[in-house]
């Protein structure tokens, strides 16, 4: 069946598909604005939740909302092109958006975020949609779940970071033409440490540890990758589903 996204169909059609699908979930993807090195989009941390909430949405038969395109951009914030929003005003957006998904009979939201600033604006809204409005919510940050299940090491051999061989494959399997390899330098660089601060940060694609090294091209690894960590994804939310079961909410 096709990925239900919508913004694509008319308020019939939805409750007709939702109905004979028996659909009781949603897919919101969230990212935000801000520079990936000299060979990224700067909307990288919305196009891989984008891409993979609509396999994601597939395989556990939800609905897939239009994403949310702006987030809690701090560090590299400043860099032409960026854009911030307050932790406070993503935090009430994502809240009314899970809180008009309950409205309609939805149970189970799963958000998939692209951006670690975004993290505790969105905790905070999952957390209110269910003590207020009994709406289950799951967040997943897809690039700290990948590396903790050892999947980005086993297909690229590195550990990943901001903008670095994870976020480069994963463009590398949606949209390669998004993907400057000839743009790319290592003056880019920037190895985090948490004794140092500073605003914004000297570098736009981030390590977090000396040991990563330069952003490696993995067009060869960049599909297999994407399925990896979308199956994942998909697999730890019809756990959480599973677990509720006949549970009274």
């Amino acid at each position: 069946m096709t990925v239900l996204k919508l913004e694509e169909l008319s308020y019939v059609e939805l409750k007709e598909e939702v109905e004979k699908r028996k659909i009781d979930s949603f897919v919101l993807p969230v990212g935000t604005v801000e520079p990936h090195g000299t060979h990224l989009p700067l909307g990288t941390d919305t196009l891989i939740p984008s891409a993979l909430g609509e396999y994601v949405a597939e395989k556990v038969n939800a609905v897939l909302l239009p994403p949310v395109h702006y987030g809690v951009t701090t560090g590299l914030h400043g860099y032409f092109g960026s854009v911030r929003v307050q932790p406070e005003t993503l935090e009430a957006l994502v809240y009314e958006i899970l809180e008009s998904m309950s409205l309609h009979g939805f149970r189970y939201g799963l958000i998939l975020n692209g951006h670690g600033g975004n993290t505790q604006a969105l905790d905070n809204a999952a957390k209110k949609a269910w003590l207020r409005n009994k709406l289950a919510v799951m967040v997943v940050d897809w690039w700290i779940l990948a590396r903790e299940k050892g999947v980005t090491r086993e297909v690229l051999g590195k550990e990943g970071g901001h903008a670095a061989t994870d976020e480069t494959a994963m463009v590398l399997a949606i949209r390669p033409e998004l993907v400057k390899r000839n743009l790319y330098t290592p003056s880019a660089v920037y190895v985090y440490s948490a004794a140092v601060k500073a605003y914004p940060y000297p570098g736009t694609v981030i390590n977090y540890s000396e040991g990563e090294g330069d952003v490696e091209f993995k067009p060869g690894e960049a599909r297999r990758y994407f399925e990896r960590v979308a199956d994942l994804v998909a697999e730890v939310f019809l756990r959480y589903k599973k677990s509720l079961e006949g549970t009274v909410f």
